[in-house]
């Protein structure tokens, strides 16, 4: 039977999850969020939302794929009222959880404290995103603080400045721990639960990772690693008994509106829309993201041209094979 491990590259290293001592419907949430995808079931709408309200960036890391697709594509914000738009509908079909970062730096969009509120105003349960946190001053951490925004990722490498920065262009690593310290400060000092706080970084950077979940425990609720290391690896031809969760679990939107199935940059032919001028719902029941879904389900994921090169797929695929384990 077809395999489909949820989360299968997210590892925590310690600390309290960011996913703890939430309601009880949050915890249904999180519950079909595993459940769904490893029994096929498809919910009537996404659980959850790439909304990428920019895919502007301050910094140029070395080992991002942002910068070659940027070079072919068109960078921008999202619009408010299509946001809303996007936000309105998610709030009449139960929409549980929405990331406000793709590719880009979300700090960089002006309007993200609306954002984040408008989200929350609409019963939104989860509205997160990614940083790398060097535009997380004092005022912004107030802000989203205020706003309601239930937790945030940061993404650091390692405990070197040296190494960090060299990896980071334009980054400083002293800035950033004292912004996440901050952020973690003000929250305390307010006595508020939110935003959760995780550090993480995904494990290809050379770091100890003993020392990387040591260090940055004192600063944040729960230290983590994505095992997906190499976007560079992208096998085709690999066959395999696997599916992909995202396709039971969430649809991407990017910042003009573009609809992708999953969030892998690859994916630029599946697309079923732009919901400038269709519903998130019309395309989550797509025929064409339908039939990607029959596929993969029948473990016939490598006959689609991008699913056989996507860098996620080949990563799952190798790392199954190097532990052994049986597909």
């Amino acid at each position: 039977m077809t395999e489909v491990k949820p989360d299968a590259n997210f590892h925590s290293l310690g600390g309290v999850s960011v996913h703890d001592g939430r309601s009880e419907e949050y915890g249904e949430y999180r519950r079909c969020w595993s459940e769904y995808p490893s029994n096929f079931i498809l919910r009537d709408f996404p659980m959850h939302l790439d909304i990428e309200i920019t895919n502007h960036c301050n910094l140029k890391c070395t080992f991002c794929d942002r910068q070659p697709f940027l070079d072919k594509n068109k960078t921008g914000n999202m619009d408010l009222s299509l946001y809303k738009k996007i936000i309105d509908e998610g709030a009449e079909h139960r929409l549980w959880g929405v990331k406000l970062s793709y590719r880009g730096e979300p700090l960089l969009n002006k309007n993200i404290m609306e954002m984040i509120l408008y989200a929350k105003r609409k019963g939104i349960m989860d509205v997160y995103f990614n940083t790398n946190g060097m535009l997380l001053s004092e005022e912004m951490s107030r802000e989203i603080i205020d706003a309601g925004l239930d937790r945030i990722s940061i993404s650091v490498e390692g405990t070197d400045p040296d190494l960090y920065e060299k990896m980071r262009i334009n980054a400083k690593f002293d800035t950033v721990l004292k912004n996440v310290n901050r952020l973690m400060e003000l929250r305390e000092k307010m006595k508020i639960g939110h935003p959760k706080i995780r550090v993480q970084s995904v494990n290809y950077s050379g770091f100890d990772i003993e020392d990387y979940r040591h260090f940055w425990l004192d600063y944040c609720d729960e230290v983590a690693m994505l095992d997906f290391t190499d976007m560079s690896t992208r096998d085709s031809g690999l066959i395999r008994d696997w599916a992909c969760p995202q396709l039971w679990q969430r649809m991407t939107i990017e910042w003009d509106g573009t609809v992708f199935p999953c969030n892998n940059d690859d994916l630029r032919l599946i697309s079923p829309g732009n919901v400038n001028n269709r519903t998130v719902h019309e395309c989550w029941h797509d025929g064409m993201v339908s039939n990607v879904r029959v596929l993969h389900q029948n473990g016939r994921s490598h006959e689609i041209k991008d699913c056989d090169g996507c860098p996620w797929r080949t990563a799952q695929i190798k790392k199954k094979e190097i532990s052994g384990e049986e597909l």
